[in-house]
């Protein structure tokens, strides 16, 4: 039996979204594959911050995600960037079993990767959902 997970959520999200579709169905948590193809999403939990009140445990968390688009030129990186904040920023809705509250984008900054010459942005988002 698969459990629902927050991580399988918003993957699920980006990868049914029909903009972010457009550009990409590669989508990976974590790290990169191995010999990448770009343009790519790679998202992961950075902190996971869970929800109480005087009786002990609400049952919602709110963790923090980063979501990154990556791609080998920055127009395709910021196009990415463009459609993953689409997807996220204001989402609220059931995916599987995990009920999500909203996700909000906290922050965006942009690099570049030297080592596989790529361009990156890096957003970040705060979710609220079900345990």
């Amino acid at each position: 039996m698969s459990v629902d997970t927050i991580e399988k959520a918003i993957r699920s999200i980006l990868v049914n979204d029909s903009t972010v579709k457009a550009i990409t169905n590669r989508c990976y948590p974590a790290t990169l594959p191995q010999n990448p193809e770009y343009p790519l999403i790679v998202y992961y939990k950075v902190t996971g911050m869970l929800d109480h009140h005087l009786q002990g445990p609400s049952g919602l968390a709110h963790p923090r995600f980063q979501v990154e688009a990556w791609a080998t030129t920055y127009d395709a990186a910021k196009a990415l960037a463009n459609a993953i904040r689409g997807a996220l920023d204001g989402y609220t809705g059931t995916q599987g079993t995990v009920a999500i509250g909203s996700i909000l984008m906290e922050s965006e900054r942009d690099t570049y990767e030297d080592v596989v010459s790529c361009h990156r942005v890096i957003m970040d988002f705060f979710v609220w959902h079900s345990e």
